[in-house]
C-alpha cells in the first residue's frame, strides 16, 4: 500500500507527525509511507531515513498513485484536496462536519488537551490497517533516524537557548532571557549559545544590546536544520518554548526546559515533545530564570540539589502491558519503589531496567494494606503514588517539581496534593460520564499521610493541609467491555465484603433505587449522553455494579442467616450452651457471628 500522510505545516507539527509514520513503517513494513509537507519543512523530512518519499504541497497528487491519505490536518481545505485528487482511503477526524469528505473516520476530540498530538496522529493513521486498531504508539524519532547531521565549530562545553518569537512562543520575555544568560554566566562553567532561526534572525541586533558582553556567549543565526540538530546534539543543556526547534531537541536527546504557555490551544498535554527528555514547565509566564537555571545546572538524569527528594511508589503485579509507561513517567523521582505481589509475567523483567529502583516482593494482603506498607518503605520527605495502569503527564510532573523546589527553598506549601485522573477506555478519553473530575490524593509529605479507606477503594489521608494540581494522571484501564464487567465483578465482590462486614443491609429497595440513580447520575448529571452511545452503554454498566453490591450483600446475608439456621436445628445443644456463654473466648469468629444471628 502506498500511503500519503498529510502535515503541510509548521517543523514542530511535522515532527510529531513523524513518530506515527515511524511506528506505521515499524509495523507495516510492506508500506510505501510519503510525507505531504510544506517546502519550508521539506528538507526536515527528507533527512529522515524511514520515508519513502516526499511531496510538496503544490504537487500533482494523481501522478503517485497513492491508495491512502492520512489527513492529520483535519481542515476542510486538505479534505477537500485529497477527495478532488480521488485517492481511494481518506482517513480523517469524524469530529469535523465535513467528515463524508472521508472515507474512514475515527472520532477524535481535539480541543481538551487530554492527549499529546503524536497520539492523536497515530490513533488516525492507525485507521490504515485492522491489525493496528488499538494499538498505543511507542515507537519515537530519534537521533538515529537523521540522514546527516551538522556540527558547529566550536567544541567547548556550552549551553543552547532558543528565544523564540512565533506566535506560540510569547510567553516568556526577552527580560527573562537576559536574565537567565548572566546567571549561567555567573554560575555555570559552559560557554553559551543563542540560536536563532530564519523567523528569529530579525532579533539578532536587539539581543546583542542586552545581552552581557562576553567571549562565552555566541549568536548563531541558523538556516539548515541538520547543523540546528548538530548544536542541539553537542548542547549541555537546551531551553526554548513551544516551537519546532524545541522538536528537534527532544529528537536528539537533548536535556534541559521546555517553556510552555498557559493558553489552552497550546497546552503541553498537546504540543510537548513526545518522548523527550526535556522538563516540560507550564504556565511558562511563572517560570523564574533562577528556575531553568537551577535545572540546567543538574547532571542528567540527577534530582537537582535546589528541589527537596521524592520518592515514588507503584503496586502491581501481573502488569506487562502498563508498567513501562509508568515507571518512565516517575523516572525524575529519586526513589522508585516497586512492591510486587507475584507477577508471573514480564513486569519484574521491564521494571529492573529502570534506574533508582527498588524491588519488594510481597503477598497481596488487599490494596490499602499494600499501598501502607509501600508508604512506610519509602525514604524521603514527599512521596508520589501511581497505580501500574496509570502515567504522569508532563505538564503535572512540571508542577510536582516546581513544589519540590519551592519546599526546598523555604516556601510554604500544602501537606498534601489531589492529582486530577482521567480515563482512557473504549478508545476514547473520558472527560464526560461521571469519571471526570476525580481527584486523588497522590503527591504529599510522607509524615504527614497514611492509608485509608475500604478495598478496592483505597485512599490516602493526609494530616494538613490538601490543594489540587493542574494536569493530569493518565489512567488506562480497561480496554473493552468484557474487560471492564471482569473488574465490576471482581470488584462488587470486595466492596459486598467491606459492606457486610460494616453492618450495611442490603434490600430490594435498595437494588432498585440505586442502579436506577448510577445510571441518572452517570448518563444526565455527569453529561454521559454526550458521548452518545459509549455513555449510554457506561452508565447502564455503571449501574449494572451498583446492582451487584448489592445482590451480592443479600446473598452474603442469606448464606449467613441459612448458616446460623442450620446451627440451631442440627446442634441446640451447642447453641444453647454457647448462648450462656457467649462472652467466652473459646468462641471462634464464624461460630460467634452465626450465634449473634440466631439471637
Amino acid at each position: 500500500m502506498k500511503v500519503l500522510l498529510s502535515r503541510p505545516d509548521k517543523i514542530g507539527d511535522v515532527i510529531l507527525a513523524l513518530h506515527g509514520a515511524k511506528q506505521l513503517k515499524k509495523y507495516c513494513p510492506h508500506f510505501q509511507v510519503y510525507m505531504h509537507v510544506a517546502e519550508y519543512t521539506r528538507p526536515l523530512v527528507e533527512n529522515v531515513k524511514f520515508i519513502d518519499g516526499v511531496v510538496g504541497w503544490e504537487e500533482d497528487l494523481e501522478s503517485y498513485s497513492f491508495d491512502a491519505v492520512v489527513d492529520l490536518m483535519a481542515k476542510l481545505a486538505t479534505a477537500r484536496f485529497y477527495a478532488s485528487a480521488k485517492i481511494p482511503i481518506r482517513l480523517g477526524n469524524a469530529a469535523r462536519w465535513f467528515r463524508m469528505l472521508h472515507t474512514r473516520t475515527a472520532y477524535i476530540r481535539r480541543s481538551r488537551a487530554l492527549r499529546n498530538e503524536a497520539e492523536y496522529n497515530w490513533q488516525l493513521i492507525s485507521l490504515l490497517d485492522d491489525t493496528l486498531h488499538n494499538t498505543r504508539l511507542r515507537e519515537h524519532v530519534t537521533f538515529q533516524d537523521l540522514k546527516e547531521v551538522l556540527y558547529p565549530s566550536f567544541v567547548k562545553p556550552y549551553y543552547c537557548l532558543f528565544p523564540g518569537v512565533t506566535v506560540s512562543a510569547q510567553s516568556w520575555p526577552l527580560s527573562s532571557w537576559t536574565s537567565l544568560v548572566r546567571l549561567l554566566l555567573n554560575q555555570t562553567e559552559p560557554d553559551i549559545v543563542v540560536m536563532l532561526g530564519p523567523a528569529e534572525a530579525k532579533s539578532e541586533a536587539r539581543l546583542r544590546e542586552v545581552l552581557p558582553n562576553s567571549d562565552r556567549i555566541h549568536l548563531e543565526v541558523v538556516t539548515d536544520l541538520r547543523l540546528a540538530a548538530g548544536i542541539l546534539k553537542r548542547c549541555e543543556g537546551y531551553v526554548g518554548p513551544s516551537t519546532g526547534i524545541t522538536h528537534l531537541a527532544g529528537v536528539v536527546g537533548a536535556h534541559g526546559v521546555g517553556l510552555y504557555p498557559e493558553v489552552l490551544s497550546m497546552h503541553p498535554d498537546r504540543w510537548a515533545p513526545f518522548r523527550s527528555n526535556l522538563i516540560i514547565r507550564s504556565p511558562s509566564s511563572r517560570v523564574t530564570p533562577e528556575e531553568v537555571c537551577s535545572t540546567l545546572a543538574e547532571p542528567a538524569g540527577i534530582s537537582t540539589p535546589a528541589r527537596s527528594k521524592l520518592s515514588a511508589f507503584v503496586i502491581c503485579r501481573d502488569e506487562e502491558k502498563n508498567i513501562g509507561r509508568c515507571l518512565d513517567s516517575l523516572s525524575f523521582a529519586d526513589e522508585i519503589l516497586l512492591v510486587d505481589s507475584g507477577s508471573k509475567d514480564r513486569t519484574l523483567e521491564i521494571a529492573r531496567a529502570f534506574p533508582k529502583i527498588r524491588i519488594i516482593e510481597r503477598h497481596w494482603p488487599g490494596h490499602r494494606e499494600q499501598k501502607q506498607f509501600a508508604l512506610e518503605q519509602c525514604k524521603y520527605k514527599w512521596v508520589l503514588n501511581l497505580d501500574s495502569d496509570e502515567e504522569l503527564s508532563s505538564e503535572l510532573k512540571g508542577q510536582v517539581i516546581r513544589i519540590l523546589e519551592e519546599d526546598k527553598e523555604g516556601k510554604a506549601v500544602a501537606d498534601g496534593f489531589l492529582l486530577c485522573r482521567v480515563v482512557y477506555y473504549l478508545n476514547r478519553w473520558w472527560d464526560n460520564g461521571g469519571w471526570h473530575p476525580e481527584y486523588r490524593m497522590r503527591f504529599f509529605q510522607r509524615e504527614k499521610a497514611q492509608w485509608g479507606g475500604h478495598n478496592p477503594h483505597e485512599k490516602a489521608h493526609v494530616d494538613g493541609r490538601v490543594v489540587k494540581l493542574d494536569g493530569y494522571i493518565y489512567h488506562y484501564t480497561c480496554k473493552t467491555i468484557t474487560d471492564f464487567i471482569d473488574t465490576q465483578n471482581k470488584f462488587s465482590s470486595q466492596s459486598a465484603r467491606v459492606m457486610s462486614e460494616q453492618g450495611v443491609r442490603s434490600s430490594i429497595s435498595k437494588m432498585i433505587v440505586r442502579p436506577v440513580f448510577r445510571f441518572f447520575k452517570f448518563y444526565v448529571i455527569k453529561l454521559g449522553f454526550r458521548e452518545g452511545k459509549y455513555g449510554f452503554i457506561q452508565a447502564v454498566l455503571e449501574a449494572t455494579y451498583t446492582f451487584l453490591k448489592y445482590a451480592k450483600l443479600w446473598e452474603m446475608q442469606r448464606e449467613e442467616k441459612r448458616d446460623a439456621e442450620v446451627q440451631t436445628r442440627y446442634y441446640p445443644e451447642i447453641v444453647e450452651a454457647s448462648i450462656e456463654n457467649l462472652n467466652s473466648e473459646e468462641l471462634d469468629s464464624e461460630q460467634d457471628r452465626s450465634l449473634r444471628l440466631v439471637r
